[in-house]
């Protein structure tokens, strides 16, 4: 006889909720749009991805719904392949991301640099976490990691600042050798050699990107202390989850420890670039939103159902108040 509760439990963790979740994605992403809307600052090397993408319009809208939605469904590809969460049958800690990514009307009414970050990211988990235990053949993942983070530096900075993230992820994942120390050089170089040499872009058009851009002052705009709220809190809990979690990650195999030390370092980067790039903060906030997914995926499984069910409900219900009142605000 199943224990009372674990009904609702289990619906949490399947198919039926993730498709459910995906659903209220669009629904509120589709009543906000047109409400919200902040200044987007692109300084990439050669272009801006604000000018990649209209910043406003329901294009902008069904492109950033499109990519959240791709994001959940890759997560929960990842894991079913690497399984760094405990059981590769886990749907809730996706279903958490793309509801996080549905609530703040910032992040799924509009693509910027922010969700095309998230989306690269997750791409480039499954090259990363392939790597390992192919000490030998890895410069060939390493290579398309760096050519893909290079790539998208032309369109925005920061995919830059991800490529120190990701070095040390070939180390958890033991794959630094010469091969892929060279991998890693051209791979940064191949994207702007290919656009540079063949004269698809102009030398004149360089332009890196210096601090005072980066520190400058975003103007005001509605909702914004709302959607710092939101970026302390998520930030928060993800600090609380992961400390939480990290004594039985410990007892996972060396592998999957591996994967999730990557997921903890990524968490601790995003961290440290809201700190310091402060004033761009909205642009980090859906991968602490996924960071926080997965950890509270790693709380799910890890704990007692009788636990488990009065927490999530109560996240859902913080989720939708805090639609409700950035809606309210606007």
């Amino acid at each position: 006889m199943a224990k009372k509760g674990s009904y609702i439990v289990d619906y949490f963790n399947n198919r039926g909720f993730f498709g459910l979740s995906l659903l209220v994605l669009v629904i509120l992403s589709v009543i906000a749009s047109g409400n919200f809307e902040v200044p987007q600052r692109g300084y990439g090397t050669l272009h801006n991805i604000a000018d990649w993408i209209s910043s406003s319009g329901d294009t902008s809208c069904f492109v950033a719904v499109l990519c959240n939605i791709v994001i959940g469904v890759l997560l929960v590809t990842l894991n079913i392949m690497y399984r760094y969460i405990k059981t590769y049958n886990c749907f809730v800690f996706a279903s958490v991301f793309v509801l996080l990514q549905g609530m703040n009307p910032f992040l799924s009414t509009r693509f910027f640099a922010g969700t095309a970050m998230c989306l690269v990211v997750v791409i480039a988990l499954f090259f990363l976490f392939d790597l390992y235990g192919k000490q030998q053949m890895a410069s060939q993942g390493v290579f398309l990691i760096m050519a893909l983070l290079s790539f998208f530096s032309i369109y925005h900075y920061v995919f830059l600042l991800l490529v120190p993230l990701f070095i040390v992820g070939f180390a958890y994942m033991r794959a630094i050798n010469v091969r892929t120390v060279l991998a890693t050089i051209f791979g940064l170089l191949t994207p702007y050699w290919i656009a540079l040499g063949t004269g698809l872009e102009s030398f004149s058009s360089f332009n890196a990107p210096e601090l005072a851009q980066v520190w400058s002052n975003v103007p005001s705009y509605p909702a914004k202390s709302w959607a710092i709220s939101i970026a302390i809190a998520t930030t928060a809990l993800t600090v609380l989850l992961t400390v939480g979690n990290f004594k039985t990650m410990l007892n996972y195999s060396v592998h999957v420890r591996a994967y999730n030390n990557f997921f903890v370092a990524l968490s601790i980067f995003v961290l440290l670039m809201m700190l310091v790039d402060y004033n761009d903060f909205l642009l980090y906030l859906p991968l602490m939103n996924m960071c926080l997914a997965i950890q509270f995926g790693h709380w799910y499984v890890i704990t007692r159902h009788e636990t488990r069910q009065p927490v999530t409900m109560w996240l859902l219900v913080a989720m939708l108040t805090a639609y409700i009142v950035a809606m309210a605000i606007v």
